[in-house]
């Protein structure tokens, strides 16, 4: 797919699997398996290393925001910090969604090269 039309994806996805895993699945740390295998699924769909790079960030960054801030439940005077923490988490889950999706786009690629 192209570059511009993955990262629309990856928001959507990443916000999606975000509200599912807060209100609908409640896996607790079982979670991190349902957020790979979407993760390896946005990379099977990249056209070139660069997008599944990208595309991963996005949907990492968008799944883990979505996700904290769905299942916030502080007090009004703690959303300031609540939300600077969750930036924070946030750049870890663009790790993870970074890694996630090159692993799907390296399947792709070398499954490809097999044939």
């Amino acid at each position: 797919m192209k570059s511009k039309y993955m990262l629309t994806v990856a928001i959507i996805v990443g916000i999606m699997s975000g509200l599912l895993s807060t209100h609908v699945f409640s896996f607790g740390w079982s979670n991190l398996v349902f957020w790979g295998i979407v993760g390896v699924g946005t990379g099977l769909f990249c056209s070139d290393k660069k997008t599944a790079l990208r595309t991963g960030v996005v949907y990492g960054f968008c799944l883990s925001l979505s996700f904290l801030f769905s299942g916030f439940q502080g007090a009004p005077a703690k959303f300031l910090v609540f939300t600077v923490f969750s930036l924070g988490l946030s750049g870890v889950g663009a790790i993870g969604g970074l890694t996630t999706s090159y692993i799907g786009y390296w399947i792709r690629t070398n499954r490809l090269k097999s044939s």
